[in-house]
């Protein structure tokens, strides 16, 4: 990122990077029906039912979640990318330095050996004309890549349109072959990956664009690269401009990512894949700039997709996914832009904060974990153990344990700017920003309570009545059936309140429980500023805000600021202004009377007013009623996780705001309702 010293001593952040998208199957999240009137599910299945005893109980200790305690070398304040390698920064890399670029002995990047590089190295890329179209594989431990800007503080830029991969059959025993459709060689200009899992990588400094052609969409949009035999193959359908396996460690800071189907797109295996080495553990994705990736009118691809646990989301700028003029009409209409959204996160134990999210059909879909279950869920740790005793180790118990807690309790989500304006796709306009729950399975889906705080929300959206409301939270999603995503084996107990998983007759216990309280993960949500606005930034004919999208949610309001337009209906005779009304198909995954009504509680303690806040930066007006006005700290909310940071957008001067830059300075103090301090 370019960072800046503006008059008043705050730091500027330029962010130019990509926003990564998913990859297929049930990656993606439907959005959820909206309906008028509620109407009773007559699902056509019998639900299993078996009589079981034991299970797994409850503990009754305090369990405050992921507040980064066990991430290594953890901070707060952002860091630029930092080519020096005598700064003690860089003090894992400096034992071996290796310079590319026009100058240099090594002019592009296949002439480096990514197959056998040495432990601590560093590969500096320096400034081009033109950009790079080489390709990048980083497969050996202790290694960063890092992009020295130019005079002008442009990142070196690297194409991956047609992108030469280095010829070395050293390397093509690590990363495949172009016949093996999801070998990293079909993936990611910058590829991360490695079956035995790597540690201490970092990615900093670079431009990463294109791995995807027009006109972007789901189904037309190819892109190759240059092969090791010198041939034209095609990208994997859903490659990123980044791609991570199972990796630990990992930084990837001060990057831009754009026009590829997903920007940085992370994967993770667990135990039943042979060990924790396989998990990607302790990622740290800070200060980068995301535009214009995602697919268009594709809602299974997103900015960025993540697995794994330990992840640190923090000072990163994700801008409108990609927007394309398909039927070449001179204007890209409401249906082509991409319904994917900014950031998906199928992860354990995070902190995502001090961030920008911009027209994400989600701008944080933060939901069920996937691809390594057994290593955090403590039911599928036991069958595991049943099954594969020799990965199931009182060590892995106890890593289990640690990070289930993690999971059981909720998250922490603070310091950031949600903008969704008339770029959204429309059929994505009514998708709830944040979205804290499941699209896979009801019952993996995420537990604890969501802690929403200090974070700034401005809504530019003309009235259509046709359109979902523009929505802050949603839990779910409305037809997911666990009773198929785990194979027969869940069942439900006669008191229909317990599930269970029983496999081969053995009674894993509970592993949920239909009560108000442990079905659905809750959401507090307190001292954030939300202003709810029409296309030209007025109170009149605004879309009209949702809090909720499922009657069974369960969010406690605090106090927080609201423009006084947020509870119109959304149509003539709408039952619940303010309030979403859908309702989950299938009765099981939800509690008892959870449709009898919405359960949203603490309408009483908003502060309603007018306009508040700057439509470009999102500071506060002076004046403004956001100011003075938070609440005192709450015990729920521990000290480690309390912004010291605050975030705003930079006046371009002509009426909007510049892309890709954040403005962060330190907050002193927490007596603004937002992500910015009153001055």
């Amino acid at each position: 990122m370019n960072w800046q010293t503006t008059t008043r001593g705050v730091l500027c952040i330029a962010a130019l990077s990509i926003l990564a998208a998913c990859g297929g199957g049930n990656a993606g999240s439907p959005q959820p029906r909206k309906k008028s009137t509620p109407v009773a599910a007559a699902p056509a299945w019998s639900r299993p039912s078996i009589r079981t005893g034991g299970g797994h109980q409850k503990q009754p200790v305090t369990n405050f979640g992921f507040v980064g305690e066990d991430f290594p070398n953890l901070r707060e304040s952002r860091t630029a990318a930092n080519c020096d390698p005598a700064h003690p920064d860089n003090a894992n890399f400096a034992a071996n330095v290796i310079d590319v670029g026009p100058t240099q002995s090594l002019t592009n990047l296949t002439q480096v050996a990514w197959e056998s590089l040495p432990a601590h190295t560093m590969v500096r890329i320096h400034p081009k004309a033109t950009p790079y179209n080489e390709r990048i594989f980083i497969v050996t431990g202790d290694i960063k890549v890092c992009g020295i800007r130019d005079a002008n503080g442009a990142r070196p830029k690297i194409s991956g349109l047609n992108g030469r991969v280095r010829n070395s059959s050293a390397l093509q025993s690590l990363i495949g072959t172009p016949a093996q459709e999801y070998s990293t060689v079909n993936r990611g200009i910058v590829a991360i990956a490695r079956d035995s899992g790597i540690r201490n990588i970092a990615v900093e400094g670079l431009n990463l664009t294109a791995t995807m052609s027009p006109p972007y969409s789901g189904d037309d949009h190819a892109a190759s690269y240059i092969g090791m035999d010198n041939q034209p193959h095609l990208y994997n359908n859903h490659t990123g401009c980044l791609y991570v396996s199972r990796a630990q460690d990992v930084t990837i800071r001060d990057n831009e990512f754009s026009f590829c189907p997903v920007g940085v797109y992370v994967i993770s295996r667990g135990l039943d894949y042979g060990g924790d080495h396989y998990l990607t553990r302790n990622f740290m994705l800070e200060g980068n700039f995301f535009h214009d990736n995602g697919l268009v009118d594709d809602y299974n691809v997103h900015q960025a997709y993540i697995q794994g646990v330990n992840f640190i989301v923090q000072y990163n700028y994700f801008g409108n996914p990609i927007r394309w003029d398909i039927d070449n009409s001179g204007t890209i209409d409401t249906d082509e832009a991409s319904n994917g959204n900014d950031l998906k996160m199928r992860t354990v134990g995070e902190l995502v904060r001090y961030n920008y999210f911009e027209n994400g059909a989600h701008a944080i879909d933060l939901i069920d974990i996937e691809d390594f279950r057994p290593s955090v869920f403590p039911w599928l740790f036991d069958l595991l153990a049943d099954q594969q005793p020799a990965v199931a180790t009182a060590a892995a118990r106890t890593q289990m344990q640690r990070d289930w807690a993690k999971y059981d309790a909720g998250s922490y989500m603070y310091g950031n700017i949600f903008r969704r304006d008339e770029k959204v796709h429309e059929q994505t306009m009514g998708a709830s920003m944040v979205h804290f729950g499941s699209d896979n399975s009801p019952i993996d889906g995420r537990r604890g309570t969501l802690r929403f705080y200090f974070n700034t929300i401005v809504t530019s959206l003309d009235k259509h009545s046709s359109s979902g409301a523009a929505t802050l939270f949603s839990c779910c999603l409305d037809n997911a059936d666990s009773y198929v995503y785990y194979d027969g084996n869940l069942v439900l107990d006669p008191n229909q309140v317990d599930f269970r998983m029983v496999v081969g007759g053995k009674n894993y216990g509970v592993v949920r429980r239909r009560t108000p309280n442990e079905f659905w993960g809750r959401y507090i949500a307190v001292n954030n500023a939300v202003q709810v606005m029409s296309a030209t930034n007025t109170l009149a004919n605004a879309q009209p805000f949702h809090w909720n999208t499922y009657k069974g949610e369960q969010i406690e309001l605090r106090r927080n600021f609201v423009t006084s337009n947020w509870n119109q209906p959304l149509w003539t005779g709408y039952p619940t202004p303010g309030y979403g009304d859908n309702e989950v198909a299938i009765p099981d995954f939800s509690y008892p009377g959870a449709h009898d009504m919405h359960h949203v509680t603490g309408a009483a303690n908003l502060l309603v007013g007018g306009l508040a806040l700057d439509v470009r930066t999102t500071a506060p007006l002076t004046g403004s009623a956001v100011c003075n006005q938070a609440v005192a700290w709450t015990n729920d909310i521990p000290s480690a996780v309390r912004p010291n940071y605050q975030v705003r957008l930079q006046d371009n001067g002509a009426g909007g705001w510049t892309p890709g830059v954040l403005v962060v300075s330190a907050r002193s103090a927490h007596t603004t309702l937002g992500a910015s301090q009153c001055n």
